[in-house]
């Protein structure tokens, strides 16, 4: 079953299902609802270990992405106190300009960090950058993110 579960065309169809969800506001609630619920599976699934030191925590966002996909998660640069990663996963929020349906749909990747010990911002999404790829921060758990401006803010 986990092997089935870890396919990136699970997760990519998976994607599509809570962008369709994200993408209306009324449904936002059950949205978070299954992002947490999937992120959950993932977790029980992969017994990923508890961290604070960077490097660690973003190799363990990677680790928690399918398997087969890995290729697009990226972990792009680590500074003393910042962990910059990507998603170059086409989004099927792509270019929609919608960044509220990114924010909701990343509450899965927050809750994966969240359990890990890190805290993960959104700072560049595809819906509204223009990019074919989402620009992320990773930070440990209770480091100040006050420099950090999440996408769904700037739009």
């Amino acid at each position: 079953m986990k092997q089935i579960l870890e396919k990136q065309v699970v997760f990519s169809g998976t994607l599509s299902f809570l962008a369709f969800l994200a993408q209306r506001p009324r449904l936002q609630k059950t949205t978070a609802w299954f992002t947490s619920r999937f992120a959950q599976l993932n977790l029980y699934l992969n017994k990923p270990a508890q961290t604070k030191e960077l490097h660690s925590l973003a190799n363990q966002w990677k680790a928690l992405m399918p398997p087969d996909g890995q290729e697009n998660f990226k972990v792009k640069e680590v500074t003393e106190d910042t962990a910059f990663t990507e998603i170059h996963l086409k989004c099927p929020l792509r270019g929609s300009g919608n960044v509220e349906a990114c924010y909701e749909l990343m509450n899965y990747d927050r809750k994966l960090m969240e359990a890990v010990g890190g805290t993960l911002i959104v700072l560049e999404s595809q819906s509204n950058s223009g990019k074919d790829y989402c620009r992320l921060a990773i930070r440990p758990k209770g480091a100040s993110i006050e420099d950090l401006t999440p996408a769904h803010k700037k739009a």
